[in-house]
């Protein structure tokens, strides 16, 4: 075999008339994500969980899940650079296989009880990180092995994988938790070590086609991102609301699970409940397909932000009993319509050479103020209650919706979406 054959022996272009369920390379790239995230959802659960056994403090726990979160924002820009300077699937390989082996040491750690909440600290923001360089690389591998009429039903198929670990993580990740401390954190390992695997299988040539583009700083080139996306309507209405949304929604998550444990309520009810949340993700995952050309921008934004402040009233007077859970979940079912055609749009309007940087600078806006979330959450359970904290959240989420009501970008966005159909 030739040298000059090989490339072509390996690449394996999408193909137009292949439905997703029989396209090779994205199985496998949603098989790898979704054993990755199930990792990482685990850890959501188990990480303050152990934190709070160890230290019996949810003001502690809370600053673990905000000092983790801070540490994905510092490292999310560059990290969007390097998936569009290297090799997407060798980046993956690595972030997955260094989490793999840290946390099959934590395993071992607790297991034998030589463990403080320091070192649970270290491993959570090694944890966070790896999550953080992974994403942008797997991301930026989807318009090359996806046909674009395919875009919104691969992104939805996407957001399904993330709901459906999501559901299956914080489960696993209670359940275990009760069973051994040390579980969930072998489970972690293990979710890790086959996602290297699977992203190791992938076929095709994943490095970006810069062109004749310079090379410039690491940083300089983390921030073009952002050039992009106010370029870009519909991105650049999403880069004003998103931030308090993903806010609202990581403090509720927060309060769930530190109201819950702080209550004397057990490992497995508590991932129940955080289950059922994902769990109306999920469904929303399933319908977007059927939904997406139905309802414009302005009615989802209606629907998750007006009808999801409603929710979390009625969450507010339910909890600290799981079935918080179930109002809770109703804001979730819409959010994988409105990420579907945003991520589409993301994909069609920016070069494949930016994808990585594009997304990481969206992300990085979107999520930086949720980064205050967990402590957020943690000082509002502590020193006041569960039902101020819950109600708290409950007027952010009523503010996005007069922001997002308000935002000329939304309109225009909303008018293009419609001359594009």
């Amino acid at each position: 075999m030739t040298a000059e054959a090989l490339p072509e022996e390996e690449t394996e272009p999408p193909a137009t008339d292949v439905p997703l369920r029989h396209n090779r390379n994205f199985r496998l790239l949603w098989i790898g994500q979704l054993l990755s995230d199930l990792g990482s959802e685990m850890g959501l659960l188990a990480y303050p969980l152990l934190v709070l056994y160890l230290s019996h403090s949810p003001v502690i726990a809370g600053a673990v899940g905000s000092a983790t979160a801070f540490s994905a924002f510092i490292v999310r820009l560059p990290a969007g650079a390097l998936a569009d300077r290297h090799d997407r699937r060798r980046m993956m390989i690595v972030t997955d296989g260094v989490r793999a082996v840290v946390l099959a040491g934590l395993a071992v750690a607790v297991a034998m009880h030589m463990i403080d909440w320091e070192v649970v600290l270290v491993v959570a923001l090694i944890d966070r990180v790896g999550d953080t360089l992974f994403a942008p690389a797997s991301m930026a591998t989807m318009p090359i092995i996806i046909p674009d009429r395919q875009l919104e039903d691969a992104w939805a198929a996407t957001e399904a994988r993330q709901f459906t670990a999501g559901i299956c993580g914080v489960s696993l990740g209670g359940i275990l938790f009760g069973l051994g401390r040390a579980l969930p954190f072998v489970g972690d390992a293990i979710s890790y070590g086959v996602s290297t695997v699977t992203s190791g299988m992938l076929r095709g040539e994943f490095n970006a086609k810069r062109g004749d583009e310079p090379t410039k700083g690491l940083w300089r080139e983390a921030f073009q991102g952002f050039g992009v996306i106010w370029r870009t309507p519909i991105l650049r209405a999403a880069i004003v609301q998103a931030p308090l949304i993903n806010f609202v929604f990581t403090g509720v998550i927060a309060t769930v699970t530190l109201a819950l444990a702080y209550h004397g309520q057990r490992a497995g009810a508590i991932g129940l409940a955080q289950a059922t949340i994902m769990a109306g993700g999920l469904l929303g995952a399933i319908v977007a397909p059927r939904l997406k050309n139905r309802l414009t921008l302005t009615q989802l934004i209606v629907l998750l932000c007006g009808g999801g402040t409603v929710c979390l009233v009625v969450a507010s007077i339910l909890i600290p009993s799981p079935f918080v859970a179930i109002p809770i979940a109703i804001p979730f079912f819409f959010s994988p319509v409105a990420n579907a055609v945003l991520l589409a749009a993301m994909f069609r309007q920016t070069p494949a050479e930016y994808l990585g940087r594009v997304n990481n600078a969206l992300i990085q806006v979107a999520t930086g103020l949720a980064t205050l979330s967990p402590l957020v959450a943690g000082l509002l359970v502590a020193n006041l209650s569960p039902h101020g904290a819950m109600a708290f959240f409950a007027v952010g989420l009523g503010v996005c919706l007069v922001v997002g009501l308000s935002l000329k970008g939304l309109r225009e966005a909303e008018r293009l979406l419609a001359e594009a159909a």
